[in-house]
């Protein structure tokens, strides 16, 4: 038996020996790690477009009329009063067209007076049978006709009165702010086909709404009473906040792509926002504080074959030297890991304090592109590095002293 052994001691001496020959003549190679760092912090998965800030309530003025503006009472800014005259057209023309409805008034008037005597006269010959049916019938039609010509001349004379007294005279129909102004005094007005926009008037500027297009693929997504953040322009070091307050149903497509039109409403208590703004807004589909981050890169990063050989090396020759901690030895699931919930675990890979190479599958959660929550997982805590990509150089035999080392942090 000592025989044996012995023999079975020198083929193991061998080819140790061997194998150590071959790696220094053909050189070894050196496993390079980098690392990144899993933090806690919070989380947010966003969808951003862009959108146009419109004033709440705004009211374009226009004019029934067509003339000439005589007077203006309004400029850009200025605050109007509801019922407030802004403008006033020429009236000439009106007095005119309300003096010869009133003359057709009266003598449409005098006709309608003439033909009832007569129809009244016809009527008391019929029933002494002086005259015939026909004729009475002739009497009454020309009675009626022109009692029909006699409350046309009436409706003529009421527009021509409302025309001068009303229409002639330009009114905010609300409290509020001017803000577009199209006419000036002497300008003509036409409206024969269309009521032209004299001024643009908005309610409040206190409230804001912004009118944004988001695109098919993300509508999905929105919901009403979403918080949203935006910027504009004019003010890029400054956020504001919105909430979602309408979803329309009409899409409307802008260089072949399908959009939906989002209202947003946001206060504008500091006066900074004007209408007209383009606004850039992140909807807040998702929210998370103070929980674990992770680089996704970390979650891709998959050892070499001859990396995972050593790993299971090193595991076996533990099992063997202590079979009590066979069950420990084996990569295990995170703490408070949802068996149901496996689908979105993965893996992560490190190094322990002496060195070796460990993992731990850990169970994954929100991402915003960039980094990825990490709900649970064994060992896992803020501070840790975790390896995000492996290298490997060649190197010579005499600097050959271990097979792996740690690259510093970035």
């Amino acid at each position: 038996m000592k025989k044996i052994w012995l023999i079975i001691f020198v083929i193991v001496l061998i080819g140790s020996g061997a194998y150590y020959l071959i790696s220094k003549k053909n050189g070894s190679s050196e496993t390079e790690y980098e690392f990144t760092e899993i933090t806690r912090g919070d989380l947010e998965n966003l969808v951003s477009c862009t959108g146009t800030l419109e004033a709440v309530g705004a009211v374009e003025v226009g004019t029934e009329l067509s003339g000439t503006v005589s007077k203006v009472f309004a400029d850009y800014n200025d605050d109007v009063k509801k019922n407030q005259i802004l403008a006033i057209l020429d009236t000439t023309q009106l007095a005119i067209n309300l003096r010869s409805s009133k003359a057709d008034l009266i003598r449409t008037k005098a006709q309608y007076e003439l033909s009832k005597k007569e129809y009244e006269n016809d009527l008391k010959l019929f029933e002494q049978n002086y005259i015939s049916e026909l004729e009475l019938e002739t009497s009454q039609t020309a009675m009626k006709t022109n009692y029909a010509g006699l409350l046309s001349a009436e409706a003529n004379f009421e527009k021509a009165e409302l025309n001068i007294n009303k229409y002639s005279v330009i009114r905010s129909p609300i409290t509020g702010k001017v803000i577009d102004r199209s006419i000036e005094e002497g300008q003509t007005v036409a409206a024969s086909f269309s009521s032209p926009t004299l001024f643009y008037i908005a309610e409040n500027l206190q409230n804001m709404e912004i009118y944004a297009n988001v695109d098919e693929s993300d509508i999905g997504m929105i919901k009403t009473g979403m918080q949203t953040v935006f910027t504009v322009e004019a003010y890029p070091d400054d956020s504001f906040e919105g909430v979602v307050k309408q979803i329309r149903l009409q899409p409307e497509t802008i260089s072949n792509v399908v959009n939906y039109t989002v209202v947003v409403e946001t206060s504008n208590d500091s006066g900074l926002l004007l209408p007209g703004m383009t606004a850039t807004i992140d909807f807040i589909i998702e929210q998370k504080k103070d929980v674990l981050l992770v680089s996704r890169s970390a979650l891709t990063f998959t050892p070499d074959e001859s990396t995972l050989m050593e790993m299971m090396q090193k595991r076996r020759a533990e099992r063997e030297k202590n079979s009590a901690e066979e069950t420990t030895s084996r990569p295990q699931m995170g703490k408070g890991m949802n068996p149901q919930k496996m689908k979105d675990a993965t893996k992560l890979w490190y190094l322990d304090d002496v060195g070796d190479l460990q993992m731990s599958i850990v169970e994954t959660g929100s991402t915003d592109g960039s980094k990825i929550e990490i709900v649970s997982g064994k060992d896992i805590e803020a501070g840790m590095q975790v390896i995000s990509k492996q290298t490997t150089a060649s190197k010579s035999s005499s600097n050959n002293s271990s097979n792996m080392r740690m690259m510093q942090p970035f």
